[in-house]
């Protein structure tokens, strides 16, 4: 799947990975290719884009939002 994730004004990361993992309202979830389309708010916590090399790109978030759908996902965090 495409995944994009940027700030206000710089894009964080870019890419294709295998699944990502985000720190959901409710909790941590995991979205893998073909996940049903969502949109949700994202609170402060670990984002972890698992690559399909085996590789993963951490980064700390403060809060945010994530959509997913047509296999693309963006999220946008603080």
């Amino acid at each position: 799947m495409k995944v994009k994730i940027f700030r206000a004004e710089e894009v964080v990361y870019e890419g294709e990975a295998a699944k990502v993992t985000v720190p959901a309202q409710n909790g941590e979830m995991t979205i893998l290719p073909h996940h049903i389309s969502i949109v949700t708010n994202l609170q402060r916590g670990r984002l972890i884009v698992h690559k399909e090399n085996g590789e993963k790109f951490q980064t700390e978030i403060g809060g945010g939002v994530c959509s997913f759908s047509d296999d693309c996902l963006s999220v946008l965090v603080e």
